[in-house]
Formats: C-alpha cells, sequence, structure tokens
C-alpha cells in the first residue's frame, strides 16, 4: 500500500543518473511521480497545477531551481518544494530555507536522510515558515537556545548542512546511537518532529 497514494510529484534533474535514483525511491510510495531534465519544462507543469510536491535543481538549464521556487511563492501555489544541489561551495542551506523551500538536501546525502526529509515533507511534518516565528519572540528562542548543549548546536548545524545521522558521527567522532539520542533530545527541546523542522526552525532562529 503506497503511503501517499494521492501525491503528485515532479522530479527536476538534469543529471539523469541522480533522477532516476530519485523516482526509483519514491515512485512506489507516491501516486505518481513525473520527471523532466529542464527548468522550462518544470515550470510549465507546475504552472498546470499537475504538481503537489517538486523535487527541484539548483543547477536546471533554462531556469533554474530557484527562479521556479521565486515562481511557485510569488504565485503562491500550494506545491511544497524540496530544493537539491551538488554544489556544497555555493549555496548556503540558510538562504534557500530563507526563500520558502520546504526542505533542502545536497546531492551526497545518503538514501535514509533523502527519504527521511522527503517523507517529511510529503506527510506535512515540516512547520510551514510562516508558523516559525508564531510564539517564538526574541527572549522565548533566547530561552530555547540557552537549554541546548555545544553538542546539540554542532548536531542542528550538521543536519541543516543535510548530514545523515551515519555523516554526523563521521563528523564528530561519536556513534550514531548517540546522535540519534541527541537529535531525540533536540526534537523535544525544539518541539520539532522532523529533521527538516529541525533545519527550518534553526535557521529561523538564528540557532546556527
Amino acid at each position: 500500500m503506497k503511503k501517499y497514494p494521492d501525491l503528485r510529484v515532479l522530479v527536476a534533474e538534469d543529471q539523469a543518473l541522480v533522477r532516476q535514483g530519485i523516482v526509483a525511491l519514491i515512485e512506489h510510495e507516491v501516486g505518481e511521480v513525473r520527471q523532466c531534465a529542464n527548468g522550462g519544462e518544470a515550470l510549465h507543469l507546475i504552472k498546470q497545477k499537475k504538481v503537489d510536491l517538486a523535487l527541484l535543481d539548483i543547477g536546471l538549464p533554462e531556469r533554474t531551481g530557484l527562479d521556479i521556487l521565486t515562481e511557485i511563492k510569488n504565485r503562491e501555489l500550494d506545491i511544497k518544494v524540496i530544493v537539491l544541489t551538488g554544489d556544497t561551495a555555493s549555496y548556503s542551506p540558510a538562504s534557500i530555507y530563507r526563500s520558502g523551500a520546504d526542505a533542502f538536501l545536497y546531492k551526497t546525502t545518503d538514501a535514509e536522510n533523502f527519504l527521511d526529509i522527503f517523507n517529511a515533507v510529503a506527510g506535512g511534518r515540516v512547520i510551514p515558515n510562516e508558523q516559525l516565528n508564531e510564539g517564538h519572540n526574541a527572549q522565548s528562542i533566547a530561552e530555547l537556545r540557552e537549554t541546548l548543549t555545544d553538542r546539540e548546536l554542532q548536531i542542528i548545524k550538521l543536519v541543516v548542512e543535510g548530514a545523515s545521522n551515519q555523516k554526523a558521527s563521521e563528523a564528530l567522532c561519536i556513534s550514531e546511537h548517540t546522535v540519534r539520542k541527541h537529535r531525540e533530545h533536540i526534537n523535544r527541546k525544539l518541539k520539532v518532529h522532523s529533521p527538516a523542522s529541525l533545519a527550518a526552525f534553526a535557521i529561523k532562529a538564528s540557532l546556527v
């Protein structure tokens, strides 16, 4: 049984191997997957309202993923967006989240982390950007920050950068089990329920 039988997904990625790999990961869980290799075709499908969730590569030819994200936000289309990039030097996760993306992933992420993010967005477990400030003034955010340990802040930074538990454990020289425990504590303290929500909240609250 499919997890998201009514969900229409667009995978816009110009590298065929990456695009086909993403499609293979999700096609058995969603109602429909369309794919394309350029931004012009992606935007055409989006304007026709044939998409509920779009995975957009930043480096698409014709129209970039960020161009398309801007169009989606300007037109106030009810489409969730996950932004992808293989360029780890030119784009900061913070700027992409602030542009309105629901989630952000480097193409170097592993399949498990990709599916965690995808399922969070597809399942509506990402806090919308406009809700992140509700009930969180400067004082409450400062108080929240005080509850976080230095190690938890390190892990939050890695989550924002798209690191999986394995990558975080390697970067910090600790076990994956320890990373998972830290993430459970972080989620409880910040009242978030997915890596995408954690990343969006951390950026909005200037935790990283």
